[in-house]
């Protein structure tokens, strides 16, 4: 269930990311610390976790397979939700003082 739940996670943190690319209104002091301090390293660490966990089971079952796929698909999906944050942070530009 954690392996699924971190896909979840992942794809809610690339969401989040591609709004704020596309709809710049979005990028405010609430979703960067979102997807950056609580989103990206929790789906990783959930994924981290179940990989960990199966890390010795040299069993042929689908099942952990599956799982195994799900952690790394979760992990990489926090990856590219990260990078396209630190993207839109680095490329900002900074509001000049006086206007809303």
């Amino acid at each position: 269930m954690a392996a699924l739940a971190s896909v979840w996670f992942g794809l809610i943190c690339l969401i989040v990311s591609l709004i704020m690319l596309f709809w710049r209104p979005a990028f405010t002091d609430w979703s960067v610390p979102f997807v950056l301090w609580l989103g990206a390293p929790g789906t990783m660490c959930i994924a981290g976790l179940v990989l960990w966990s199966y890390r010795k089971d040299k069993s042929g079952d689908r099942g952990i397979a599956a799982r195994r796929l799900q952690c790394k698909v979760a992990i990489g999906l926090a990856i590219v939700a990260a990078a396209i944050v630190y993207y839109l942070i680095i490329n900002a530009q900074q509001v000049p003082p006086g206007l809303p």
